[in-house]
This record gives structure tokens, C-alpha cells and sequence, in this order.
């Protein structure tokens, strides 16, 4: 009996250590990652052109700017094969550009840079790149994104998690992302907030510490991830704690902004943005900002969700946020105005897919409208859903939360016992596959849980009826007008013809020239038809002139003498 105690005591205390071991911070363990010289923290962004992508990458300045700058840059391959190698350096801002950082004196690193340049895909060709700091190079990194050819449109995944922090078991979620992205070759990861769970925010006592604090935390998140972010896109709606330094006049200078902006996001929309992703239109919010009607968001968020519903370009559409709306029953989250209005939207817009990561765990929500399930179908194939179907992927490495099936009626599924991605794949352009992913630790296979097909009719945009019937009446009057001119002109013409030579006009009109072959002979008459004002008999209309002679003083009653016609 004692041997078995102990036994289940040891059993007890391995456990527990692997679950500490899994549970504790990074950051402790290693002391933040260290910074080396090399380059580090390579992170691709879409642009506004689906077949160009921007890349940063961040440097340890310890040399003079513009010698720094002189030994900088970037070499790009197109296939491994045969390279087609392009250079650019630093010291080139049309090619690189360079934002300098500075931060506290006794630092191994005082200034850093993050650098960036655009990269172009092409049809058919392996992408690759080499970036370097000072000469010291990274190693060559592929890109698995593709080009995208309208007329022959791959399969895609967008990939979506967040709620990351610097964890062994973010470990675990970047190492599913990557090997997804390996297999697929055609990925775009988009993180709903919690990027580095940033808690140092929370520390008002010493600013200065916490800001440097904070800065050493996305330094060590951008060199974990940087195997994934090298090579597929990211793109990132920002957590309250995402924006350290944070208030309502300095939030655009937050490291969310340095780190994780995106290119074609103007000064006023870094917190907010959207962006087409093949035909997907994503939509990122920022939930911990101002939603109410008036805001500056909020306007914002309405307007293009209206131009994206009008347009033909996309078909589906996805809103992805930190913070969830439709949990009615938390005590955390009332039903306030600002989420009414924010459901509203949602349903006066169609909008396909909502993605949230606050809470820790997987979910599928039912189609949800007004707050209420709106479509009660328990199937794993849904054709034209009733409502926006929502999905909290907040699996990405912070521990995970006990989930309460009874208090959440509005799931479908859930899933609280594994690290991974919520997985959005395009099978056709109006059929997404949608799933969790996760690795499974005793295979290290990836592994799929809760499949679910949604598809839907694709209807061409409404047609603005003002729109067209004013490109209608330019159109008319540009063909009215011309044909006035074309009318003018052509009498101007005659006119001047009939001045000159007033016959002219109607000896052309009645007058008919034209050849014919007599039967069995090669000779050709010249016939012309003469009207006469004379009765004729029954069989006889018009009178044809073989070969006639002109008589120059013969009238009427002559000439038809002459063919022994009496008048």
C-alpha cells in the first residue's frame, strides 16, 4: 500500500512539473531571447496588389547610420535552380526603407531599425530571399504564398489564432502554423489580438522600465515567430494590451503599430483596416477602441462594409476583433450600445465570419443575429447560413480556460484541451472549409477537429439604377451629338457639290450604270435606263439602250420613233 502511495504520488509530481514546464513564460526561462547581430524578426504583410508582399526585418545598430545603411540590404531569388538573383541595399530608400528606434543608454543594443522592401511574385517561381544586417546574412527563407492568377485561382488557407504570449506552448501553435503552411504552400495567418499579452502595460510605477520592458517583449515575440512570418503573411487586429504604451493621445505610437503595420494602412487606420484576400474581404477592428455610432470607427467600419457588400470583387466576408460581442450571459461584456450597433452591421452586411481570441479555448457559435441563434441546423455542411457564424481562436499559447458548455448555448462545438489554429480553407470560390487544427503531441501529426462546409449562392452586386442611367445618358448624348455633326457635315458636302455643279446631284441618283454578259458571247453592253414620260404598251415599262448613240437634237417623240415606239 505505501509503494502505491508513492507511486501515485511521483505520477502526481510529473505531472505537474510537465504542466508547469508547458505553462511557464518564455520570458523567464530564457531571460527574453537574446539579441544577436544577425537579422531577426522577418515578417511578410499583404500590400494593396495581391502579387506583391512587403517584408520587415529588424536590426542591432552598432555601427554609424550611413555606413550601417551602406552594408544593408537584400538578395532575392526566383527558383533555387536556375537563381535570378536581385540586389537591393539600404542606403537606397526607393528600394529599402529604414525607421530607427532609439532606446535606453546600457542596453547591449541601444538603437534598432526595422527595415523594409517589397517583394513581387511571379507565375510559376519559387520565391526566395536573404536579408542582412552589416553583411551578416540570414539564411535563404522560401516563400510558401503564391501568385494569384484570376483565371486559374489556387486553394488558399487563411489560418487565424490568437492570444499567443511568449509561452512554451506558443511554441507548440507557431510549429502548427508552419508545418500547415509547408504543406499548403498558399497561407495567410491573420492573429485576432493578444500578440504578446504584454501585462507590463499594467505597470503605472515605473514607466520608463515598463515602456523598455515592453520593448524587449516584442523584440523576444517577433524573433519566436519569425520561422512562421518569414514565410506567409500576417496580418493583426490589436488586443488592449497590444498597445502599450497605450492612451487616447499617443495609441498610433504604440509597438503594435511598429511591429505589426501593415503597409497599405493609412496613419488614421492602423488600429482599423481591411483588406481583399483572393475573394475574402477581411475586416479588422479594434474592439477595445471607440464602436460607438459616432465614432470615428464605427463610420468607418460601416462604410466599408457597405462598398464591400456592393462589390463584385469579393464574395465572403470576415471581421476579425480581440474581443467577443455576441456573449449575452458574461457579466464582463453587457449588452452595450456600441455591440448592438456593431451586430447591426454584421447583419445588415452579411458578414459570413466573425473571429475573436479573448477567451481561451476553441468555439463555433451557431449562426448567430440580434444576439439570438438564427439558424438552428446541426450539420457539418451549412448552404446559405442565417446569420454570422462566430469562432473564438484563443488557442495560441496563454493557458487555456475551462470552458462552460451549460452557460454558452449559442455553440455548436468547442474545444478547451488543445493548442492550435482555426483554419479557414477555400475549396471553391462560393464553398469554405472551415476547422481546428492542432498538433497531437503523442503522433506530432496535425490533426482536425470540428469540420464544418459552408457554402452559399453567389449574387451578382445590387445595381445602382441612378449610377447606370446616368453613365446611359452620357453615352446617349455623346451619340446624339455626333450623329448631329456627321449630319452637318455630309449637307455642308452637297451643298458645296450642288453649287458647283446643280445636274450633278441627280444624274447620279437616277442614272445606273452596269455591265452585263450577253448570253454565249464575250461582249459587254452598256445598258442605261431611261425614264419616259409616255404611255407604253402592257409589256413594255421602260425602254433599254443598247449600245445607244447620242442624238444631239433629237427630242422625246424622236428617240422613240427611232425604237418604233408611237406616241
Amino acid at each position: 500500500m505505501p509503494t502505491l502511495l508513492l507511486l501515485f504520488l511521483l505520477l502526481f509530481l510529473l505531472v505537474l512539473a510537465t504542466t508547469s514546464s508547458q505553462l511557464l513564460p518564455i520570458s523567464s526561462k530564457l531571460d527574453h531571447l537574446p539579441i544577436t547581430d544577425r537579422p531577426f524578426g522577418t515578417r511578410l504583410f499583404l500590400t494593396s496588389h495581391p502579387n506583391f508582399l512587403n517584408l520587415a526585418w529588424t536590426c542591432c545598430v552598432k555601427a554609424e547610420k550611413s555606413q550601417f545603411l551602406s552594408t544593408t540590404g537584400i538578395n532575392i531569388f526566383y527558383d533555387d535552380e536556375t537563381p535570378e538573383k536581385v540586389t537591393r541595399v539600404a542606403n537606397n530608400p526607393d528600394e529599402i526603407t529604414a525607421r530607427f528606434k532609439e532606446i535606453i543608454e546600457g542596453e547591449d543594443c541601444s538603437t534598432f531599425v526595422q527595415l523594409n522592401t517589397t517583394l513581387e511574385l511571379k507565375l510559376n517561381k519559387t520565391l526566395l530571399y536573404r536579408v542582412s544586417c552589416e553583411e551578416r546574412q540570414s539564411v535563404d527563407l522560401e516563400v510558401n504564398y503564391q501568385y494569384w492568377d484570376e483565371d486559374h485561382d489556387h486553394p488558399w488557407s487563411l489560418l487565424s489564432v490568437g492570444s499567443l504570449g511568449l509561452y512554451n506552448t506558443t511554441k507548440i501553435t507557431l510549429g502548427t502554423i508552419k508545418t500547415i503552411s509547408d504543406n499548403m504552400k498558399n497561407a495567410l495567418w491573420t492573429i485576432p489580438g493578444g500578440i504578446v499579452a504584454d501585462r507590463t502595460a499594467l505597470d503605472h510605477n515605473n514607466a520608463t522600465k515598463a515602456d523598455l520592458e515592453s520593448w524587449r517583449n516584442w523584440l523576444s515575440w517577433i524573433t519566436l515567430a519569425e520561422n512562421v512570418t518569414c514565410c506567409i503573411p500576417v496580418a493583426a487586429a490589436p488586443s488592449p494590451m497590444d498597445l502599450y504604451p497605450y492612451n487616447s493621445t499617443n495609441q498610433f505610437q504604440s509597438n503594435f503599430r511598429h511591429f505589426m503595420e501593415l503597409p497599405f494602412a493609412s496613419s488614421h487606420e492602423v488600429l482599423w483596416y481591411s483588406f481583399n484576400h483572393r475573394n475574402l474581404h477581411v475586416v479588422a477592428i479594434c474592439s477595445s477602441c471607440d464602436l460607438s455610432e459616432n465614432s470615428t470607427q464605427f463610420k468607418w467600419l460601416e462604410e466599408d462594409l457597405k462598398e464591400a457588400s456592393a462589390s463584385n470583387d469579393t464574395h465572403w466576408t470576415m471581421l476579425l476583433g480581440h474581443d467577443e460581442i455576441y456573449d449575452e450571459a458574461s457579466p464582463q461584456k453587457p449588452v452595450t450600445t456600441a455591440r448592438l450597433q456593431l451586430d447591426k452591421l454584421l447583419d445588415r452586411y452579411n458578414v459570413d465570419f466573425a473571429v475573436w481570441s479573448h477567451e481561451r479555448w476553441y468555439e463555433r457559435t451557431k449562426p448567430i443575429r440580434n444576439f439570438k441563434v438564427s439558424d438552428q441546423r446541426v450539420s457539418n455542411s451549412l448552404h446559405h447560413v442565417d446569420g454570422t457564424i462566430h469562432y473564438t481562436c484563443g488557442t495560441g499559447g496563454i493557458p487555456l480556460q475551462t470552458y462552460n458548455m451549460e452557460k454558452y448555448k449559442h455553440a455548436a462545438r468547442f474545444y478547451a484541451s488543445e493548442y492550435g489554429v482555426c483554419s479557414f480553407h477555400k475549396v471553391a470560390k462560393d464553398v469554405f472549409d472551415t476547422m481546428f487544427l492542432y498538433t497531437n503531441t503523442s503522433s506530432g501529426l496535425v490533426t482536425e477537429y470540428d469540420f464544418l462546409q459552408v457554402s452559399k449562392k453567389l449574387y451578382a452586386p445590387a445595381v445602382d439604377l441612378n449610377n447606370h442611367f446616368s453613365k446611359f445618358m452620357k453615352m446617349f448624348g455623346v451619340v446624339i451629338v455626333g450623329g448631329a455633326a456627321l449630319i452637318m457635315v455630309v449637307m455642308v458636302v452637297l451643298k458645296v457639290v450642288q453649287l458647283h455643279n446643280p445636274s450633278i446631284i441627280v444624274n447620279k441618283i437616277r442614272n445606273i450604270r452596269w455591265s452585263k454578259a450577253a448570253a454565249g458571247s464575250n461582249i459587254n453592253m452598256s445598258c442605261e435606263q431611261l425614264e419616259v414620260d409616255a404611255e407604253f404598251p402592257d409589256s413594255r415599262d421602260t425602254v433599254m439602250l443598247l449600245e445607244e448613240e447620242p442624238v444631239p437634237d433629237a427630242d422625246l417623240v424622236t428617240s422613240a420613233a427611232l425604237y418604233g415606239i408611237t406616241m
